[in-house]
């Protein structure tokens, strides 16, 4: 009996094999579908959203849609930014000046609204017979209780082939005191940006010029801090002493600290903040100010998973490759694609300066 029952089971499955059908795909060119990215945030009341089209073999920008947020039911409606930007290029042949437009294959669209915590945001946009929408609830903001500096000169070892290169490099410490938001799982990003304001002056005629430069975002280093790494290494060590991606996008969650308060440390170098000057044309005085601007941002699970998954994509590479398995990015707009975001801030601001040179203290210029 036994041996009658193996044989019909082999059967059935023999039978189950033999049913097996190719399915040949044939994808339609113009089958599209509409794709949303923007990162919005309770500290502006202006604010962007990138649209295109994509289509199987393709991506366009997309004019013309019809965008709109709803902010607990109060409507704002998106006006597009027209697509691109002009700008100047020289022709080495004739030394004339052109305007030439330099297009990207989304369309902008922009639109004024005010976020707090607890909001309930709507999002959508359609073209034609196509449609897509996404619904978010602000967040609340975690909180920057206190930061602290100190210089300090760290020590690396570069992955050179025989491992003997070492590199000291002096660093500004940062120490933060991070609140978390109570009686919720909560997703955070620390992101740092750095502005330089410098005034030039001659004797007697007053202030002459101020130049401003950036802001501009700082990458830093977290030398193994374990909530800022959020499980991830902030460098891949000793000759792939682990395989872990890189927290590139500097994004945590609040597992090792929940509904309390926390301590990170990151590294930024301090030449970044040590100031020379670099220009006086006919200015007797050079004074210069760095403004640094520390912002800790709170957002939902599924931009937190995005940029998980752009960590993996910088670590192993954007490239498609048919042996290697692409890396999936989130997804939270329905009827469509792409990820949205409103991100509730907490943030410091630092100043570095005044440092202040004097033309004739200076023998040669600086650059």
């Amino acid at each position: 009996m036994r041996k009658h029952l193996i044989i019909t089971i082999l059967i059935a499955a023999l039978g189950f094999v033999a049913c097996e059908n190719t399915i040949r795909y044939e994808y339609d060119p113009s089958d599209g579908k509409i794709t949303i990215l923007g990162q919005l945030s309770t500290t502006n009341s202006k604010h962007t959203l990138f649209l295109s089209m994509s289509y199987p073999d393709r991506i366009d920008s997309l004019p013309g849609a019809k965008v709109e947020c709803f902010v607990n039911g109060a409507r704002s409606v998106a006006k597009a930014i027209p697509a691109g930007y002009t700008e100047e290029l020289v022709d080495w042949q004739t030394g004339e000046t052109q305007l030439v437009p330099n297009r990207f294959p989304y369309t902008r669209y922009e639109f004024e609204a005010n976020f707090k915590p607890g909001d309930k945001v709507r999002i959508e946009a359609s073209k034609g017979n196509l449609n897509a929408w996404t619904e978010l609830v602000v967040p609340k903001p975690g909180t920057i209780m206190s930061v602290d500096t100190a210089t300090v000169v760290k020590s690396f070892v570069y992955q050179d082939i025989d491992g003997t290169d070492t590199y000291e490099q002096e660093y500004l410490e940062f120490t933060l005191r991070l609140r978390d938001v109570q009686g919720e799982d909560n997703y955070y990003s620390m992101n740092g940006n750095l502005t330089t304001v410098t005034s030039l002056s001659s004797d007697g005629e007053g202030e002459t010029r101020v130049d401003t430069e950036g802001p501009y975002w700082l990458d830093y280093e977290t030398f193994h801090d374990l909530i800022l790494e959020d499980g991830y290494s902030s460098g891949m060590g000793e000759l792939f002493e682990d395989l872990l991606p890189v927290n590139s996008t500097h994004c945590f969650s609040d597992k090792m600290f929940k509904d309390s308060d926390a301590t990170v440390r990151f590294y930024i170098p301090s030449y970044y903040f040590k100031s020379r000057y670099y220009y006086f044309f006919e200015a007797d005085r050079a004074e210069i100010n760095r403004f640094l601007n520390l912002s800790l941002k709170s957002f939902d699970r599924s931009f937190y998973n995005y940029l998980r998954a752009l960590n993996n994509m910088a670590t192993y590479g954007y490239d498609v490759s048919p042996i290697i398995e692409p890396t999936m990015l989130p997804n939270n707009v329905n009827g469509g694609m792409g990820i949205v975001s409103i991100a509730a801030e907490s943030t410091v601001e630092m100043i570095f300066g005044p440092f202040v040179y004097y033309k004739e203290d200076i023998d040669y210029p600086i650059y």
